[in-house]
């Protein structure tokens, strides 16, 4: 494992240059609290780029930045998106809406889906969006949500009532079922057993040699030292390579 962030020779997936945010609470004072300022990192394909520091220190939030669900104060997010290079940081509702589509897949920390919607129609959901055919698709749900130790007897209900630990087998599933150029991963592998962490670590793996640029934050030191190519140290306000 490589302990830096520096950039190498071949275009990044994603780019994210002097990038900042800072959050104003507006129902506390207009207290205002940074996050992170002037960030540079690189993801590439074919690695895993991990983003490492305490709790508190901006991970998620870069994460979520990098997805468009926060839109930074200043800098810019490149991403290689088909034979477009686009800046998420100032791009339309519908090229993120394509760009999530296509090329960036999110697995967060948390299950948030349609209600009375079924496992299995979850997980498929993502090829039959890209107009798969829906039996393959199943067939592609069916697979994941069994390596994942998903009975089949909640492959028909709907997971607001699974364990924390199903749900997040779910959220997985959903976010490996397709081959995105770009995957963020938000401690995929928080609320899993030692044996369902193994098979997210060979999901993992597997991404990356299809070419895929892994983006993550993983708690777990295991995990972490399994899957890292690069590891990025986040501190509160700033960031530096450790």
């Amino acid at each position: 494992m490589t302990i830096s962030a520096v950039p190498t020779n071949t275009p990044p997936a994603l780019a994210v240059r002097n990038l900042s945010k800072t959050f104003t609470l507006h129902t506390q004072g207009g207290v205002r609290i940074e996050a992170f300022n002037n960030l540079n990192l690189e993801a590439h394909y074919g690695k895993c780029l991990v983003l490492h520091g305490p709790s508190g220190a901006g991970k998620s939030t870069l994460l979520r930045s990098m997805y468009a669900n926060y839109k930074p104060c200043s800098g810019s997010i490149v991403v290689q998106h088909g034979k477009e290079v686009v800046d998420i940081a100032t791009a339309t509702p519908r090229e993120i809406l394509a760009i999530r589509r296509d090329t960036i897949g999110y697995v967060s920390q948390f299950l948030r889906v349609i209600p009375r919607v079924s496992t299995l129609d979850i997980v498929a959901e993502r090829c039959l969006s890209m107009g798969e055919d829906k039996a393959l698709a199943e067939e592609k749900a069916v697979a994941l949500l069994r390596r994942l130790r998903i009975p089949e007897r909640l492959w028909r209900i709907a997971p607001a009532t699974f364990s924390g630990g199903e749900q997040q087998r779910v959220n997985i599933a959903r976010g490996f079922i397709r081959s995105y150029p770009v995957l963020l991963l938000d401690e995929p592998t928080a609320s899993l057993d030692a044996t369902n962490r193994q098979t997210v670590i060979e999901l993992i793996q597997e991404a990356k040699a299809n070419g895929c640029a892994v983006v993550g934050i993983f708690h777990d030191e295991a995990v972490r030292h399994a899957v890292a190519d690069t590891l990025f140290q986040v501190q509160s306000g700033t960031t530096n390579a450790a």
